[in-house]
């Protein structure tokens, strides 16, 4: 993981590789500077949308950017972008927290892990088809190698990289959790 990592590395400047040892995340609120929520423009395709619809109890046009008071639409496999006001995610709270939590979309679930794909051939990041993806990541699980190498990131800017460092069964349980999520939930 390391080799397919440095070979990419440059061009992922705001994310480090998280591996067994590293330290592990804990959510750091008075330090935290809520950058997520204001950097980040939030994704989230129909399912997603209908969850958090049913976790908030808020309508789509409640939570969702709108145009002409309808929902937008992108042509995305993510259609729909959850509504910011103010420069920032429209459910920042005053304390930095998130007032829709339980309702709160992937991409913010996600956050600040995410799993990204590395063709050993090319040297290129790669979007396998599900099956392969599924496949690549079984495979580091149980310890082999395998084209694509799925590595798990973490995003330099959150300051929540101060816990203990990460032991290899916490390290897989978050690879897994961090793989379904992102690419089995869409």
């Amino acid at each position: 993981m390391v080799a397919a990592w440095d070979c990419i590395r440059e061009r992922f400047g705001a994310y480090s590789l998280v591996l067994p040892g590293t330290p592990s995340f804990i959510c750091q609120p008075n330090l935290c500077t809520a950058h997520c929520c204001h950097a980040f423009s939030v994704n989230m395709g129909e399912a997603e949308a209908s969850r958090m619809a049913r976790e908030t109890g808020m309508a789509l046009v409640q939570f969702l950017e709108l145009e002409e008071g309808d929902p937008i639409t992108l042509p995305l496999a993510q259609p729909f972008l959850l509504a910011r006001e103010g420069g920032h995610c429209r459910f920042l709270g005053p304390e930095l927290g998130c007032t829709i939590y339980a309702g709160r979309p992937n991409a913010c679930r996600l956050y600040p892990h995410f799993v990204i794909f590395l063709d050993t051939a090319t040297g290129k990041v790669t979007t396998p088809p599900p099956e392969d993806g599924r496949r690549a990541v079984d495979a580091l699980l149980a310890g082999q190698s395998s084209s694509p190498v799925p590595l798990l990131l973490g995003h330099v800017e959150c300051p929540g990289f101060i816990g203990d460092p990460l032991p290899e069964a916490s390290w897989r349980t978050l690879l897994e959790a961090t793989y379904q999520l992102q690419y089995e939930e869409l």
